[in-house]
């Protein structure tokens, strides 16, 4: 059947097919008790044959006479055929209150166990159900209801053995059930499915519907006994469909053109994680708030936007699409080819080692090379391609984008990030016509915010963005420009002083305080209910256990965590605080650093467009008349 659904794809796309059964209600949520939904086919002559159980349509399926009635949330596929011509599917999916509120612990058709444990004794018991103690709930269902519709709808939709088959086979072991985590037997690593995916609904409208292969995402949240949520990477290839996407998934002023999409789970600090001190911290706000602090601290980051996601029809919990870091990703965002594109990250699917899953690791390695020489001078200038003077010199190739760096390592640093760096980072430069030094970006931070007093100054890992760090600390000039950009994020009205802090993680929280009634009623049980791992959890809820740990962070971490990382750095003695206030400069000088607009004021805050008076560059006074 695999084989089959494959040649069936490919003999599609080879045919420019686009004609395909038109639905004559769109996908959506429904409070009804039944509808009847249409199906048109592009031509008189055409035929039309249709499944309501997510199994790719053949030529023995069902075939379309009437309306099809729903009564359920139904994954409803059809394909439109043509004498020798078959489309290509396509998919509709309908949700139904009701299912949602009784889904099932026992659905027909799918297993009881999942994949085998890894580092413990035992094989995952399966779990599908909507928690009954919290849809019954009088005061909780209107709540999951009014969750349900406060975000888009992400539907995964494909035959149910390409996700739960037990057959350890390459071709017809389920994706769900071989995972290929990083350690064990790997069995599973870089399978993937053909599957449909829909974005539906939600503040924005979305419509969207799409072929694609599917795969499963993530280092050790792989692990059954670790996690039972996965996380998802869908690529769009001629094999399966169109060869990219199209479509404004983070909003119209955002890239609009993918190759890949992740959609996370959220697996750090979660109900469902297998460490009891991360159920009690979730928030599911904590990885998307570096991604949106690092965009407005640097103007780049991969973009975020949550949904709920429904694996053929069963809410499968609270996730976040993030846009996958490729070479179309710089393409997109930075110009240019994706061919001049090097993606270097931490390959962790098949073993910790830094790679170019884009590009070649060359520059990667010059920069590597020059950073560690950069407690002189002439290497420092190096790095963004200057002489040894400092002027900038086209012939000298710049390797490290520095303000990005140092905003990057604030930011990881300031969140007390506990799982980095010896992975979780990803770096993309350009070659080509239109060369870029290294700008790294946040990636999979969900363990940050945990303790006030963490200290990240003194982490160094070979060959990892801390022992740069460590190696530029040596130079006095990165120092007097990280201790400006510190002053300017921690002081004042700066990006990381509380306010702000605030601002941004109160604006996720809007979003999601109402969707995280449906994660706790789907997954809240996991660790008390199902699988305790090493000691029973408790059956975890928005009001008593969320709501406890964002009182923490509002009232006794974000007023102090600026305070407290202010005072590590001085500590460290990287805020040297007389290197704002040192000598004047020639007025030729003035001239030509007031066009890169990296002039400050005495309040250490940057200023574009300066007037007359005193400002402050690169540690030293500077007299504007």
């Amino acid at each position: 059947m695999r084989i089959l659904t494959i040649i069936t794809m490919v003999v599609c796309n080879m045919l420019g097919m686009h004609a395909q059964p038109q639905f004559g209600t769109k996908h959506g949520i429904f409070n009804r008790s039944y509808i009847r939904v249409t199906l048109t086919a592009s031509s008189p002559s055409a035929k039309i044959y249709y499944t309501t159980d997510g199994t790719e349509p053949t030529t023995a399926s069902k075939e379309y006479t009437a309306a099809v009635s729903l009564n359920k949330t139904t994954c409803l596929r059809a394909i439109e055929v043509n004498g020798s011509t078959v489309s290509a599917p396509a998919t509709q999916t309908y949700i139904f209150e009701s299912s949602l509120l009784s889904q099932e612990g026992a659905p027909e058709g799918y297993p009881t166990t999942w994949g085998n444990y890894t580092q413990i004794y035992g094989t995952a018991i399966a779990d599908y159900d909507m928690d009954p103690s919290m849809t019954t709930n009088a005061t909780l269902r209107p709540k999951i209801l009014e969750g349900l519709h406060s975000l888009p709808i992400l539907s995964i939709v494909t035959d149910k053995d390409n996700l739960f088959s037990h057959e350890r086979d390459s071709v017809k072991g389920g994706i769900y059930i071989f995972t290929g985590t990083p350690v064990g037997d790997n069995i599973g690593n870089g399978w993937e499915r053909p599957a449909s995916i829909e974005l539906f609904g939600g503040p924005q409208n979305h419509d969207l519907s799409i072929n694609c292969a599917l795969r499963l995402h993530g280092g050790h949240g792989r692990l059954a006994e670790k996690n039972p949520k996965h996380s998802f990477r869908v690529k769009f290839k001629k094999d399966y469909g169109p060869s990219k996407l199209e479509y404004p998934v983070f909003g119209e002023n955002e890239p609009q053109e993918f190759n890949s999409l992740v959609f996370r789970c959220h697996f750090g600090n979660s109900w469902q994680h297998w460490s009891t001190s991360n159920h009690t911290k979730a928030q599911y706000a904590r990885d998307v708030w570096m991604r949106r602090m690092q965009k407005k601290m640097s103007g780049i980051c991969s973009d975020a936007l949550y949904v709920h996601l429904f694996l053929n029809g069963m809410y499968w919990g609270l996730y976040n699409i993030a846009e996958r870091l490729d070479d179309n990703y710089g393409k997109q965002h930075f110009g240019g080819k994706k061919s001049d594109y090097d993606i270097i990250k931490i390959e962790e699917e098949g073993g910790n080692h830094v790679e170019a899953s884009e590009g070649t690791l060359d520059k990667w390695n010059r920069m590597k090379r020059v950073v560690r020489m950069a407690g002189d001078d002439k290497y420092y200038y190096q790095l963004e391609g200057k002489d040894e003077n400092g002027v900038p010199n086209d012939t000298i190739e710049k390797l490290l984008d520095i303000d990005n760096f140092i905003d990057y390592m604030i930011l990881n640093q300031f969140g007390g990030n506990n799982d980095w760096d010896h992975h979780n980072w990803f770096a993309v430069a350009a070659n080509g016509s239109k060369p870029m030094p290294f700008k790294f970006v946040c990636w999979d931070t969900e363990l940050i915010f945990e303790s006030l007093w963490d200290n990240k100054l003194d982490l160094v890992n070979h060959g990892m963005p801390t022992e740069f760090f460590h190696c530029l600390v040596q130079n006095p000039k990165f120092i007097s420009r990280y201790t400006r950009r510190a002053h300017e994020l921690l002081t004042g009205d700066g990006l990381l002083t509380p306010t702000n802090v605030i601002a941004v993680w109160d604006s996720i929280y809007n979003v999601i305080h109402m969707p995280l009634y449906m994660e706790a009623a789907r997954w809240g049980d996991y660790r008390y209910a199902v699988h305790p791992y090493t000691s029973k959890g408790k059956r975890y809820t928005v009001d008593e256990h969320y709501m406890t740990e964002r009182n923490r962070l509002l009232n006794d971490y974000f007023p102090n965590r600026t305070r407290v990382f202010l005072d590590q750095i001085k500590k460290a003695g990287w805020y040297d605080e007389t290197g704002i206030r040192d000598v004047c400069v020639s007025q030729d000088n003035v001239s030509e650093r007031i066009n890169d607009n990296s002039l400050y004021d005495l309040q250490g805050r940057r200023v574009a467009k300066p007037g007359k008076g005193i400002y402050i560059m690169n540690g030293k006074k500077i007299l504007i008349k």
